[in-house]
């Protein structure tokens, strides 16, 4: 080769390696989860908790629905296990055609799947992610947050379930 042919070739200007989908999605995962760590550190009643979740909300929000092919490796599963799992109801779609999954769903899943392993229970995950969804989804309602929290007041009232039937009129 000549010497300005090898002189062209040592200047051309090399595109950067384009990250892998798969990298992208790690990388705004990992920092949605660092946003969702800082916030949980802040007080519920103060705002700039509830902004650092909506930015979160909104991260997520920005991300395309994620392939099942990346999903897997992001949960630590086969792809066959992450389609059993959306067949399942655990993991949803995005959309209609099926073109990849709802990404708060999947972070969602995977927060929790790295939770029980960390915990050494790597056996029956999907039955535990669905319990522990189950429970989040319960401890949500906001009906049952302000029961808690008159319990732990002392608000609640002591009733005798046989004074309450007398009071009814359905005593035996």
């Amino acid at each position: 080769m000549s010497y300005p042919a090898d002189k062209a070739k040592r200047f051309v200007r090399r595109r950067p390696r384009r990250r892998s989908r798969r990298a992208e999605v790690e990388k705004v995962l990992s920092r949605v989860g660092v946003l969702e760590r800082i916030a949980s550190r802040i007080s519920e009643d103060d705002q700039s908790r509830a902004d650092l979740l909506k930015v979160s909300r909104d991260v997520l929000a920005d991300l395309d629905p994620i392939p099942v092919s990346v999903a897997a490796p992001l949960l630590g599963v086969s792809e066959p296990t992450v389609r059993s799992w959306t067949r399942r109801g655990l993991l949803i779609y995005a959309d209609a055609q099926d073109n990849g999954l709802d990404v708060r769903r999947l972070y969602e899943v995977i927060a929790l799947v790295r939770e029980l392993r960390a915990a050494g229970q790597t056996h029956d995950l999907l039955n535990k992610v669905w319990q522990r969804l189950a429970d989040n989804a319960v401890l949500e309602r906001s009906d049952l947050r302000e029961s808690l929290v008159q319990m732990r007041r002392g608000d609640g009232i002591p009733t005798d379930i046989d004074e309450l039937e007398r009071d009814l009129g359905i005593a035996d």
